[in-house]
């Protein structure tokens, strides 16, 4: 799986090849980490001069003390960006206003290496000074680990968080325990099912986006859906069309979405409290259900392929799990051919559409800053909020290939949730491994499930203790 590295989030403005975000706890998600978590803007927009300050706002002098900002990519700074857009020249008026205000300097810090980042930022916080006092970090990073060890602290009581600037996303992926640490203005890239239009009404089949709309896109209706795009069009007795041609990430990204959008989870009980739950009735039915399309249907592509993007690039599969950021290079690769873009599929629990992240990350502030307070503030003041939506809107307008996938996509953002059990040790290990057993092992669901079980409570003990 090839490196990546984390969009700019405080730009919201760099990339239209919308990469994906995240590092797991095991196998190749560990490098599934370093590419930018959101679909970015590029159409201009007018520039709006940032708000006055409140007249009974408390008044901070830092005495021209630097509020440092922490994160692992280039170009985090828009001052230093070469070809500035209209989020940066916004941006940069609000770090110059704020630098006026708070009689401060702001600096962008890079520590450029991505798997030891976090190890930086622990080693300089328990030095007394750390790399940066708003560091952006990785959920699973986060929580509990960096809670827990006390890295890092809550913001509830310096930001208003009744305030509609702040996303659903937000409040929900960044809280821990009932505390708000994590700060965004984006939300992450989605993860959905790309779909070959052209392909969809050659062979006469329902449009996926159009049962999504009448609410019919369910786990019934996806498996037709499979089965019948599945074909053998030249009578050699051989498939030459798979209704799934695989997923990004193998198929233990797509598999992890069917688990969730069945209403269940790897590690989370009823109470929302961490505990291995794959083994509960909603996750054994979406692994079978799994099982079921490789070994039954035989819809997935057989033998499940490595890079399944160039299969589905080459028509042999109708669709293909993916996140959204993969978008610009379908279209350049298919110039011929109409693609859409829907949400997984709702399982038999599931009362509503929504798309699962694993690969997320936010700003919070270090517990070891002198200046945590004001760096919270600081932070706040110079990120976009509605304005960097607005832009990001505009870039989907303009880059989505139908009102259709800009309309799922526009959906996705606001109906975003988080997958957290890759901060597990070997989480992502484990689960790859009940995956494999599900399919090419064809081993039953609860019994690849009870394979892995006291490992992953071993683990999950192990971390919750050693996080206390």
């Amino acid at each position: 799986m090839k490196k990546f590295r984390l969009l700019p989030m405080l730009l919201i403005v760099v990339l239209m090849t919308f990469m994906i975000a995240g590092c797991s706890g095991g196998g190749d998600k560990n490098n599934a980490s370093q590419e930018p978590t959101t679909d970015t803007p590029k159409e201009d927009t007018a520039v709006k001069d940032p708000e006055p300050a409140a007249e009974d706002e408390v008044k901070y002098d830092l005495k021209g003390e630097t509020i440092r900002i922490g994160v692992w990519y280039d170009d985090a700074d828009p001052r230093l960006v070469a070809e500035k857009g209209p989020a940066e020249e916004l941006q940069i008026k609000l770090i110059e206003a704020a630098e006026k205000k708070y009689n401060a300097k702001i600096e962008y810090v890079k520590f450029g290496d991505y798997g030891k980042y976090i190890e930086n930022f622990t080693t300089t916080s328990l030095s007394g000074t750390p790399f940066a006092d708003i560091v952006l970090l990785e959920l699973f990073w986060a929580f509990p680990t960096m809670v827990n060890k006390d890295f890092i602290q809550p913001v509830d009581n310096i930001l208003d968080l009744n305030d509609p600037k702040y996303t659903a996303w937000m409040k929900a992926g960044g809280s821990y325990n009932g505390k708000q640490y994590g700060m965004t203005d984006s939300s992450p890239s989605p993860y959905g099912f790309f779909y070959n239009k052209t392909l969809v009404q050659k062979l006469g089949l329902e449009d996926p986006y159009e049962l999504q709309q009448k609410g019919e896109w369910t786990w019934d209706k996806f498996r037709d859906f499979a089965k019948k795009a599945t074909k053998d069009t030249n009578g050699d007795g051989k498939t030459d069309i798979y209704g799934v041609a695989g997923a990004y990430g193998t198929m233990d990204f797509l598999t992890e979405q069917f688990v969730y959008t069945n209403k269940a989870s790897v590690d989370k009980n009823e109470n929302g409290e961490t505990a291995f739950s794959l083994d509960s009735e909603n996750a054994i039915q979406a692994l079978q259900f799994v099982s079921d399309l490789y070994n039954k249907d035989k819809s997935i592509m057989q033998p499940i392929p490595e890079n399944a993007s160039k299969e589905f690039i080459a028509g042999k599969g109708v669709m293909y799990g993916a996140f959204s950021w993969e978008l610009s290079g379908l279209l350049e690769s298919m110039p011929n051919q109409e693609l859409g873009y829907v949400f997984f599929p709702k399982g038999p629990k599931a009362d509503k559409h929504v798309t699962y992240t694993p690969f997320a990350n936010m700003f919070m502030v270090s517990k070891y800053s002198k200046n945590a307070e004001v760096a919270v503030k600081i932070y706040d003041e110079i990120s976009l909020h509605e304005e960097g939506r607005k832009l990001s809107k505009q870039s989907w307008e303009a880059s989505y290939p139908n009102k259709e996938s800009l309309d799922t996509r526009g959906q996705m953002a606001e109906s975003m949730e988080y997958i957290s059990y890759y901060a597990i040790p070997d989480g992502g290990d484990l689960f790859k491994s009940v995956v494999k057993d599900i399919t090419t092992g064809k081993i039953s669901p609860a019994t690849a499930v009870d394979k892995v079980k006291p490992q992953f409570e071993a683990n999950i003990k192990k971390m919750l203790s050693e996080t206390k």
